[in-house]
């Protein structure tokens, strides 16, 4: 899974959570005695939305979320089971935002109207809708979890590339893709072949140099040598070798089809391999193929 996914699991989790306490209007207010204006503690709020929500205010406030739509809220306050103070209001909400609605309860004129099934001191049903359920929670919880994970996962896999990346560049190529078991050990063979080439190339050399010998089977070495090179290495030391063993790396940079950083790791590999060396010259670098291969690519 890539950073995009993670990225849509992040985004999600965000509206998830902005979202949904926003999701209607929020109507509160107090419920006050008509004797003295105090707030009434367990009077009974009642909204006939679908279903109907009920709310039994712990210190006269209560508070809901609805939906936009024609409402009517009803308070009604107990003694004894019995309803001892009744008040209403209609409201109509018509979009997001914050409803205050004041009811003061007034004795009932008439005792035939409908009344809640409410049993005290329980309430209900608790009104505050802003309020998440529990499971929510750990479902929240799980989400940030997971997408801990996976960034942890994308990053370890981005960390592994580039070292792969940069690998390659340097001694390679550049990896495209996970190579199969087929391609693995065929790239190991061929490699293997390069390795021996070159050993043999430079056992070649050392006779050489023993014996005195050039011409003809020293240049047979130079192109021994180049034939174990890796594609971008031998492009390279062929065009210091066209320029008589000496070339500025900006040159070289301006002749290859590479990066910058590509030429700089190619000069890297071919100095640790022993061919050239650079010598710092101003702001730049000049290049030299080392002297005891001068022979073989026939420039003495």
């Amino acid at each position: 899974m890539g950073v995009s996914t993670s990225r849509v699991l992040l985004v999600v989790l965000a509206v998830a959570l902005i979202s949904y306490p926003c999701s209607g209007a929020v109507v509160h207010g107090v419920v006050y005695s008509w004797e003295n204006l105090k707030p009434l503690p367990k009077a009974v709020i009642v909204v006939n939305t679908t279903p109907e929500q009920k709310y039994v205010t712990p210190d006269g406030h209560y508070s809901f979320t609805l939906p936009p739509g024609c409402y009517v809220i009803r308070a009604y306050y107990y003694q004894d089971g019995r309803v001892v103070l009744y008040a209403e209001d209609n409201i109509t909400i018509e979009g997001n935002g914050s409803y205050i609605v004041d009811l003061i309860l007034f004795p009932p004129l008439n005792f035939n109207f409908s009344q809640p099934n409410v049993e005290f001191p329980t309430p209900v049903q608790n009104g505050n809708q802003n309020a998440l359920p529990l499971w929510s929670f750990a479902v929240i919880l799980a989400l940030i979890v997971v997408v801990y994970a996976l960034r942890k996962v994308v990053k370890g896999r981005e960390r592994s590339d580039t070292v792969r990346s940069a690998t390659g560049a340097g001694l390679h190529g550049t990896f495209s893709e996970t190579p199969s078991e087929s391609e693995f050990d065929l790239g190991k063979s061929v490699k293997a072949e390069k390795i021996e080439i070159e050993k043999t190339g430079r056992t070649e050399i050392e006779r050489l140099e023993r014996s005195g010998e050039t011409g003809e089977k020293g240049r047979d070495v130079g192109s021994g040598i180049m034939a174990a090179l890796p594609d971008d290495l031998r492009e390279t030391l062929e065009i210091i070798v066209s320029s008589g063993g000496r070339i500025t790396q900006k040159e070289l940079r301006n002749r290859l089809k590479y990066s910058e950083a590509k030429v700089s790791l190619i000069l890297t590999d071919l100095e640790r391999r022993g061919y050239i060396e650079k010598v710092r010259k101003g702001r730049g670098n000049v290049v030299f193929l080392k002297d005891e291969y001068r022979k073989f690519f026939g420039l003495d």
